[in-house]
C-alpha cells in the first residue's frame, strides 16, 4: 500500500462524482472518479488505489459484483455509498465485500472520516530490499541505495538465492572463488562486518543478515533480485 491515500470513486452521477472527488482531494486524498463498471476495469489496468467508494446503481451493471471482485483481490478497502438503505440491502453489501455501507445523502465529512479509519486498518505491505547485480547496487527498504564491491555483491547474491534460509559458510566462501579448506574464516567475518557497517551508515538501517556461528548466514528479509 502506498503512503498516499489513493481513492477511486465509482459513481454514475457526474455532478456527485465530481463533488466527491474534489472534496476528497482537498481532504488529503489522491482521488479519481469513473462512471461505471467498464470504466472501473479500464482504470484499474493502468492505475492503482487503496480505497474504493462505490455506488450500487450503475448504468452498465450492478455495483455488488464489482465489490465482490475487488474484495477477492484482497487489497482494497471498499465503502458502498448508495440510496439503497433497507436492512437486506445493507446485509447484501457486507456479504459482497463492503467494509462500510453508507446511505445517501452522505455528508462528505463523514465519508472522509470513514475512509481515514478504513485506510488505517488496511494491511500494510512491508517494503522489500532489492539487489541489482547489473549495477552492483543494494536498495534498502527505505529506498536508500548502497554501491557494492564485487565481493559484497557475490556474498549477497549467494545469501539471497534462498532468503530466510541458512546458507553455509562453505557455500559463501566457495562463491568467492576459494576452497573452504584453505580459507581463513576470519576473512569472511571481516567482510560481513564491513558490509553490515557500510549498509548501516549509508541507509540508516541494519542489514537483515543473521549469523549462525560456525555454520553460516541467512538473509532474513524480503528481497527482490533483478
Amino acid at each position: 500500500m502506498s503512503t498516499q491515500r489513493k481513492v477511486l470513486v465509482i459513481e454514475d452521477e457526474p455532478d456527485l462524482r465530481a463533488t466527491t472527488v474534489s472534496f476528497l482531494n482537498l481532504s488529503g486524498f489522491v482521488a479519481d472518479g469513473v462512471g461505471g463498471c467498464a470504466e472501473c476495469e479500464a482504470w484499474l489496468t493502468t492505475h492503482d488505489c487503496d480505497l474504493v467508494v462505490l455506488d450500487l446503481g450503475l448504468p452498465d451493471g450492478a455495483g455488488l459484483p464489482i465489490a465482490q471482485t475487488l474484495k477477492a483481490r484482497g487489497k482494497y478497502g471498499i465503502v458502498i455509498v448508495t440510496a439503497r438503505g433497507e436492512l437486506d440491502d445493507r446485509l447484501r453489501g457486507y456479504e459482497f465485500g463492503a467494509d462500510q455501507y453508507l446511505v445517501k445523502p452522505v455528508d462528505m465529512r463523514e465519508l472522509v472520516a470513514v475512509l481515514n479509519a478504513l485506510y488505517d486498518r488496511l494491511p500494510v505491505a512491508k517494503p522489500s530490499w532489492r539487489l541489482d547485480p547489473l549495477t552492483w547496487r543494494l536498495t534498502a527498504s527505505n529506498g536508500r541505495e548502497v554501491r557494492l564491491t564485487q565481493s559484497e555483491l557475490i556474498v549477497l547474491k549467494t545469501m539471497t538465492q534462498v532468503p530466510g534460509e541458512l546458507v553455509s559458510r562453505t557455500a559463501v566462501i566457495e562463491s568467492l572463488g576459494y576452497q573452504a579448506a584453505g580459507y581463513d574464516p576470519r576473512r569472511l567475518e571481516i567482510l560481513i562486518r564491513r558490509l553490515r557497517n557500510k549498509i548501516a551508515e549509508e541507509t540508516g538501517l541494519d542489514v537483515p543478515i543473521e549469523t549462525v556461528h560456525g555454520l553460516g548466514y541467512a538473509f532474513t528479509a524480503s528481497i527482490n533480485v533483478s
